[in-house]
């Protein structure tokens, strides 16, 4: 299939799913560069990068917004960021069942509340030799760093979800194993958003 024909296909379908998104919805995206296919074969993941819905149309705003974790920290985009580029980039769209609206405003309160705090680059880089480790010794080479004032992606969403609900329910948001590590939180990454039954799928399921 030509690329002009995948971008088509790719516009019209999420045409059909924007005007559904709700605040808290899970946004996944591919992008074609060096870092997005590094983080892909790292993971075995389709996706490289996650995002999390916080604003959408009403009748005094026309655009649906997305909040972060970038390379040069919590950062607020529109949606036309990805959708003008499809050539560039592919979506995915996942929602938590059941959330009430209550929870809703306090996942949007708290990924508000770290606007502008820093990528945290030593925990992608610890997820690199995490790999390597594994695939070439079968074993960790290192244990993650907690650094509550910086994100990668993923644990910036799984932590949006986490810190806000009571401790009966906090299981019910869990994106990764917590016994496979101590570190749960650090170290969910897009593939174990993409693959979480946590969540279901609303728009393009891979894993």
């Amino acid at each position: 299939m030509r690329k002009k024909e995948i971008r088509q296909l790719r516009q019209e379908a999420f045409a059909k799913i924007e005007p559904q998104l709700q605040v808290a919805d899970i946004i996944l995206s591919r992008e074609k560069n060096w870092l997005s296919r590094a983080i892909r074969e790292a993971t075995g993941s389709y996706w490289s990068h996650v995002s999390i819905v916080f604003a959408i149309p009403d009748k005094h705003f026309n655009n649906t917004l997305l909040i972060s974790a970038e390379r040069t920290g919590i950062e607020i985009h529109r949606i036309q960021k990805y959708t003008k580029d499809f050539d560039y980039y592919d979506l995915g769209v996942k929602r938590i069942p059941g959330l009430s609206e209550k929870t809703r405003e306090m996942v949007l309160s708290y990924v508000l509340n770290n606007v502008d705090l820093p990528y945290d680059y030593g925990r992608l880089f610890g997820l690199f030799i995490d790999y390597l480790g594994n695939r070439f010794l079968g074993k960790k080479i290192i244990n993650p760093v907690c650094n509550e004032n910086a994100f990668i992606c993923s644990a910036f969403i799984q932590k949006a979800f986490y810190n806000v609900l009571p401790d009966n329910k906090k299981d019910s948001v869990v994106f990764r194993d917590r016994k496979i590590s101590k570190f749960f939180l650090e170290e969910v990454t897009p593939a174990d958003i993409a693959r979480s039954k946590k969540c279901d799928w609303l728009y393009n399921p891979h894993g």
